[in-house]
This record gives structure tokens, sequence and C-alpha cells, in this order.
């Protein structure tokens, strides 16, 4: 279950001590940690407007709620759309996130 979110200025401790794997959507920073699990989600002004980034956003935030139960151990998460995120449907986000979190044997 998520405990919480990760606070923007706490995003550099994930980056520097986790590890990181990415594809064509998105970059996943993961720290293991505590037994909860945290999720930050960064997407950059470069992406588009406010409505755009706020619609990748949700997107994320959702297929990462809906992949969590499945998640084996906790940690602290942090997604970085990539601009090819701005074009994706939900499905290709959600594809993402799964091969991600595979490839980082966490699923």
């Amino acid at each position: 279950m998520v405990s919480g979110r990760i606070p923007a200025p706490s995003y550099r401790t994930v980056y520097e001590e986790g590890r990181s794997v990415a594809n064509r959507y998105l970059v996943m920073y993961y720290r293991a940690g505590e037994s909860s699990v945290k999720l930050g989600v960064s997407v950059s002004r470069r992406l588009g407007k406010a409505f755009l980034r706020n619609k990748v956003k949700r997107r994320i935030k959702e297929a990462f709620r809906h992949l969590m139960p499945s998640i084996r151990s906790g940690g602290e998460f942090v997604f970085v759309a990539r601009h090819r995120a701005a074009e994706a449907q939900y499905k290709d986000i959600f594809d993402a996130m799964k091969d991600l979190l595979k490839r980082m044997e966490l699923l």
C-alpha cells in the first residue's frame, strides 16, 4: 500500500542512493527501504503545457496504483516522464511501468 508520497526535495536522495532503469516512456529510480511504499512523480516543463503534464502525472499514478499490490518489497520510487510519455496512452504507460518493475525484479 502506498503510505505516502516523497517530497520533491527528497528526490535527490533517491536519485543518488538508488538504482535506475529506463525505457522509452519512463525512467524509474528505486531505493530500497522500509516496508512501506512511497511514490514520487517528476514531469518536466519541457513536456508541454500544465494540462498535459498533469495528465501524464495522473496516468503514472494510476498505473502505479494498479501495480502496487504486486510489488514484492517496499521502498521509494521516483518516476520521471520522458518526452514520448506526452503522446502515450494509459496502456502504454502501464506496460512501460510494468516492464521497469520486472527489470528491477520487483514484480
